[in-house]
Parts: structure tokens; sequence; C-alpha cells
């Protein structure tokens, strides 16, 4: 029924507009175009030129034109510059040092030195990576293969930090934070590539049985997140006990 109004009303409105549009345009007038009956055509070529203007004055009473007198620029001489030659300092030769000759007790001790350095000798002074290993491992660090140092140097400070970090969750044994107990153990044992450790021990005791006997159950159970070596490798560290970091 909606669409019937509507299509009514559009037809109706549609009507309208025819309507308007047919009484207004019958009373429109049409204004006709002016006629072309006064166009004066004008050809170039009956246009005169313009005759040049003929000049009054004569010839002799033109205007002179007077020079201005051009000043001349003085000259300046210049005065001849001399040229300044420096003096080469004399550079005095040092004296030649003759070497010595080489006697015959000096040849003789050459041969000496030269079959003692012929022999591989063993240097004092070694270099460690850290301050921290040369504590820990003092002059037995440099026994160690090259892969075995790598692997402390890398590795060490890691399974140090995984070793307090298990400490913290386990919690500080009960009995020496009653009574305040306080210090750090030096551990060391062997890790395998397997993951595994051997020959568990302290290399430095605190004095408490609480908190060394600790240490050892800490690493039976922190060593299975240390990193592998490729080899056997020996492993010391410390292990601190502190009731403040708790």
């Amino acid at each position: 029924m909606r669409v019937f109004i509507a299509f009514i009303i559009s037809l109706l409105v549609y009507a309208l507009l025819i309507w308007l549009f047919v009484t207004k345009f019958s009373n429109i007038e049409v204004i006709p175009s002016p006629k072309n009956d006064h166009i004066i055509k004008i050809d170039i070529r009956d246009i005169p030129l313009p005759s040049k203007p003929i000049s009054t004055t004569p010839k002799n009473n033109a205007p002179k034109m007077i020079k201005k007198p051009i000043k001349k620029k003085p000259l300046v001489k210049k005065k001849p510059t001399k040229k300044v030659i420096k003096k080469k300092s004399i550079v005095k030769k040092k004296p030649i040092k003759k070497k010595p000759k080489i006697t015959k007790k000096i040849k003789e001790n050459s041969d000496d030195l030269a079959s003692f350095f012929s022999v591989p000798q063993e240097t004092t002074k070694r270099s460690f990576p850290s301050n921290k290993i040369r504590k820990l491992y003092g002059s037995s660090f440099h026994n160690f293969t090259p892969t075995q140092k790598k692997f402390i140097t890398d590795n060490l400070n890691t399974i140090q930090e995984i070793t307090q970090i298990t400490l913290t969750r386990r919690g500080y044994p009960e009995a020496a934070g009653r009574t305040r107990q306080e210090g750090t153990n030096v551990v060391s044992f062997n890790l395998h590539p397997n993951g595994d450790i051997s020959n568990l021990r302290l290399k430095t005791r605190i004095g408490y049985r609480s908190l060394d006997e600790n240490t050892l159950s800490l690493i039976r159970v922190a060593y299975k997140d240390y990193p592998y070596p490729s080899t056997t490798t020996k492993i010391v560290f410390y292990v601190h006990y502190s009731i403040y970091g708790y």
C-alpha cells in the first residue's frame, strides 16, 4: 500500500513540473539578433603613410657636445722587494762509534746461550683470563687444554649464578639462620660432557657444619642446570652465604 501511495505522489510531482514548464515556456520572448547593416570595411592599402617631420633648426646652430676632461691617476712607483735568502743551518754529524771486536770468550758464551735457548723453557709469568680464575685455580689452570680453559672462562660465572639462584629458591638453612651464620665455601668437582659430576668436595670450609653440608647438597641439585662441556672439566667456584641477601 505504501509503495502505491508513493508511486501516485511521484506521478503528481512530475505532472506539476511538466505543467509549470509548458506554461512558462510559452511566455518567453525570443530577442532577434541585430542586423549587420552599418559595417564599414577598410582596406589597409588605402591608409596613407605618415610623412617625416621637417626640422626647422639649421644644421650649423645644432648644440655641440662638450667632452669632460678625464683625470689621469698618478702612477705609484713600486718599491723593489729584496729577496731574503735563508742560510741553511749546518748540522754537525755525530761521530760513529766503532763496535768493539768480539773476543773469543764472547763467542764461546754465545754458543752456550744458543744451546740454552734452543730448548723450550717455561715462562714464569703466565696470564689468566680474570683475577677470579687466578685465585680459584692458581697455576694448575695452565695445565688444562685450550678447550677446558675456554669452557671455564666462558661458563664459570654462569655456573656460580645458577648455584646462588638455587640456594635462594631452597632458602637459607634454618639452623644457620637462627644463629645468623654466614661465610663462603670454595667447592670443586669434575663436570662431564653428559652433565654428570664426580669428585665433589669442599676446598674451603666455612666452619659451620650446617652451611658446609648445605653446600654439598645444593650442588647435587643445581648441577642439572649447568652447561655441558665438550670434555671433562674441573670446576671451582664460590658459594656465598649472607643473611642480608634474604
